[in-house]
């Protein structure tokens, strides 16, 4: 494996902006993302929640091949390369994009001796105000020390942004330390938790979530888990979020 180079994009939305009301999907594909019954299941998703914002962890894609993302505009942030493969994070919009940075996380894990990755991109409401969208894949298989610091490195890169934000992907928050980790982390940019009336098919570990989504400056709307049935081993969260002040 070789250490993970720039992020791919293809931005094909810049002359728009953000709609008042919108739709987020957040999944972890677990490496299946090249799988016909992955493209079909999510294609489906698509057509059927209309969702505008996708945010994807654990995407893979194959080096000499163009990314098939339908017709949304998008970033892959990579985590891991092979000579035949990149893996990361992805997210996908229909809307302009002002600003990317990708962050790896310092530590590597264990097991693996991987890093994991978060991709905070900047999107347009309007022309004074602007969304922050960080979708991260966070640490897993270190101390939970280094867990807490991977979130403070995260918060430092988004703290002085004050409008609104969503902060959403795959946590891997298993434990209690993680958990209070995560929510000192959240307390301190003033993100609010999407909850599932029904959650039976929320990805748990030791009774713990680990996929979620916050927000701020937002209205939630509408939010429910969707069972993928076995596609991967998490299932897609979804919210639809209206601006406070559009």
């Amino acid at each position: 494996m070789f250490l993970p180079g720039n992020y791919i994009k293809s931005l094909n939305h810049q002359d728009r902006y953000c709609n008042e009301n919108f739709t987020v999907l957040c999944w972890n594909v677990a490496k299946l993302s090249l799988s016909g019954a992955y493209k079909e299941f999510l294609d489906s998703l698509i057509e059927d929640k209309k969702i505008d914002i996708l945010l994807l962890q654990e995407v893979k894609k194959r080096v000499t091949n163009e990314l098939d993302i339908y017709d949304y505009s998008y970033i892959l942030s990579p985590n891991i390369q092979t000579k035949s493969h990149v893996f990361g994070v992805l997210s996908a919009f229909k809307i302009s994009c002002d600003n990317v940075l990708s962050l790896l996380t310092k530590k590597k894990e264990m097991l693996y001796t991987t890093h994991k990755v978060t991709l905070i991109t900047e999107h347009k409401i309007s022309n004074e105000k602007k969304l922050i969208i960080v979708n991260l894949h966070a640490i897993n298989f270190v101390k939970n020390s280094d867990f807490y610091n991977e979130l403070q490195n995260i918060r430092s890169a988004v703290i002085s942004h004050k409008g609104a934000m969503i902060v959403a992907g795959d946590f891997n928050t298993w434990n209690t330390k993680r958990v209070e980790s995560l929510r000192e982390f959240t307390s301190d940019l003033s993100l609010k938790q999407v909850t599932f009336s029904d959650n039976t098919n929320l990805k748990k570990v030791f009774s713990h979530s680990l996929d979620h989504i916050f927000y701020r400056g937002l209205e939630l709307v509408d939010s429910h888990v969707i069972n993928s049935k076995n596609i991967s081993d998490h299932n897609p969260i979804v919210a639809e979020f209206k601006f406070l002040d559009f």
